[in-house]
């Protein structure tokens, strides 16, 4: 190890200086506090060592939070200084404050350190990177920096949900609705939400004109923007922003977790972090110590409603016998237009298209053709019901139960050969016993066969299906599959009848393409000169690309 006389390695204008808060410092201090402590150690540290302090313009203070290099402006700034060789040094409280990232930051560090001939001072000690054993030490620091900062986000992630699961908000930013506030448990304070009564009585109104009246979102925003109601964020409100909050179970008095996780990914060879949300069902939720604003009534059947029904607007009727049911393969629903003259009449047969088909080019579809194929669907369910009605053989409950029925016989018989044995072991006569080994060998396998015929019974407990009520479900699809038939049954009950058939139904088509003219060339006697004729019409045709129906039944 090289032992420094530090005035003749560097003067005070040949260093840096990089301060940064770590997760180790007094968490009851602000960065700021922590910032100017640790500069008056460094400082300190040059006037006893170089006679003087490193001017105000080699000083670098971080003041965001990141876990790596491209995180922090500050430390990169830092690094883009030491090229230059007027600068010889880095001063740092401690080496893990220049990054607590990952094997590449460190590599990326060392490497930079190495080749610019830069030294990295701590108050405790000196490292030249050029030095196989400093390099090594250093290397080691910042693996411990790493390791430590892994295992304190374990730690302070256990403790979040901890907080969570004993109903706490921790959340920086209370809902729309709410206020944050904090309660007194013995000793803790503990973060909690307080009802804004001017913002709850608009997600109330949200949810009634969501549930009760039957208005879409994006009806919803323009009626909450006439009234000069203004959204959370932004100048108008959004239905993406309404959806968040149709679902968000803060409004029940709920808290959750993990519903914006971070999410590490790679794109382009490039490492970057997102944070989606989470799906319904995807996080976890708690009782929360703040009361709810909408009651769990009002809040699931906004929950059904979610993705399922109609887009109606206020007093209007559904047009469309399959709204809410169908959606293409982008993930969008569908819609159905009508095409007509100035007058009224029809220009073009009404057809079914994708409400984003100018970004997922999906073809549309006849919507005759779409109803014969749901017809079809129908009718062959209705005849699967009648047969499953007419042979009980078909019927999975009583084959399950006729299979659950013979294990429990299986079982008693061998409950019944296992005590017969025993019975013939302990016989008062030695002579009329079997040898103890034979009975030793079959009480094993007895043994061993009512261990299996006992886990067939359990699974088949648990594999049990739900009744199904086949005679039930026969008259609903009959009842669908007749309004459908029949012209005179309003679009608005047709809908309602498939609805109580039929979950969602995926589309997929590609795109029709427009056949071009092939022209023939052919010898005119008449004219004595070669001429072509197309064999199409000057029009052209259309490829028809076949339609790809992916129908989920409620059967």
């Amino acid at each position: 190890m090289y032992q420094f006389n530090y005035s003749d390695l560097f003067t005070p204008e040949e260093l840096l200086v990089y301060l940064r808060k770590s997760r180790s410092d007094d968490p009851t201090l602000s960065v700021e506090e922590v910032l100017e402590k640790h500069e008056a150690m460094l400082d300190e540290w040059c006037e006893r060592h170089l006679g003087g302090v490193v001017p105000e313009e080699n000083k670098y203070r971080e003041v965001v939070s990141g876990e790596t290099i491209d995180d922090r402006p500050e430390i990169q700034k830092v690094l883009k200084k030491i090229e230059s060789p007027r600068y010889k040094g880095v001063l740092v409280v401690e080496v893990s404050r220049l990054s607590r990232g990952d094997l590449e930051d460190a590599g990326r560090l060392i490497k930079l350190f190495r080749y610019t001939h830069t030294y990295v001072i701590t108050p405790q000690k000196t490292y030249d990177i050029r030095d196989e054993y400093d390099r090594d030490m250093i290397e080691r620091e910042l693996k411990r920096g790493n390791e430590y900062l892994e295992y304190t986000k374990k730690i302070m992630n256990n403790g979040r949900l901890l907080s969570v699961s004993q109903g706490n908000y921790i959340g920086s930013v209370p809902p729309y609705g709410f206020d944050k506030t904090w309660v007194q448990e013995g000793r803790r304070k503990c973060p909690t939400l307080k009802e804004n009564k001017e913002q709850a009585d608009v997600v109330r109104m949200i949810f009634d004109m969501y549930v009760n009246k039957d208005m879409g979102r994006t009806s919803i925003c323009y009626a909450l923007d006439d009234m000069g109601i203004k959204p959370p964020k932004g100048e108008f409100w959004s239905p993406a922003a309404l959806k968040d909050m149709l679902e968000n179970v803060h409004y029940i008095g709920k808290v959750k977790w993990n519903w914006r996780k971070t999410v590490t990914i790679v794109e382009d060879g490039e490492i970057r972090k997102t944070n989606p949300k989470s799906k319904v069902g995807e996080y976890l939720i708690y009782d929360g110590k703040h009361e709810g604003i909408v009651s769990e009534e009002l809040f699931n059947a906004a929950q059904a409603k979610q993705g399922r029904n109609h887009r109606a607007k206020a007093n209007t009727k559904v047009r469309n016998p399959l709204a809410g049911l169908l959606f293409c393969r982008c993930g969008r629903g569908m819609s159905l237009r009508f095409y007509k003259n100035k007058d009224g009449s029809e220009k073009a047969p009404p057809r079914v298209l994708c409400n984003e088909q100018a970004r997922c080019h999906t073809g549309s579809c006849l919507y005759d053709e779409m109803i014969d194929r749901i017809v079809a669907i129908l009718e062959q369910c209705i005849e699967d019901f009648e047969l499953r009605i007419k042979n009980d053989e078909g019927d999975s409950i009583k084959l399950h139960a006729r299979l659950i029925k013979n294990l429990e016989k299986k079982m008693k018989d061998l409950q019944a050969q296992e005590l017969s044995q025993w019975e013939a072991q302990s016989h008062p006569d030695p002579a009329q016993r079997m040898p103890a080994e034979i009975f030793k060998q079959l009480n094993a396998k007895l043994l061993k066969e009512k261990e299996e015929v006992q886990q067939a019974l359990c699974k088949a407990y648990e594999s049990m299906p739900d009744p199904v009520d086949y005679e039930e479900k026969l008259l609903k699809f009959k009842d669908a599959l007749s309004a459908l038939r029949d012209p005179a049954v309003d679009a608005q009950r047709k809908n309602r009848l498939l609805k109580a058939c039929i979950e969602r139904i995926d589309y997929s088509r590609e795109k029709p393409e427009r056949i071009k003219s092939q022209q023939v060339r052919y010898y005119d006697k008449e004219l004595k000169k070669t001429r072509y004729k197309s064999t199409l019409n000057t029009g052209g045709n259309w490829t028809s690309p076949p339609v790809e129906l992916d129908v989920k039944l409620k059967v």
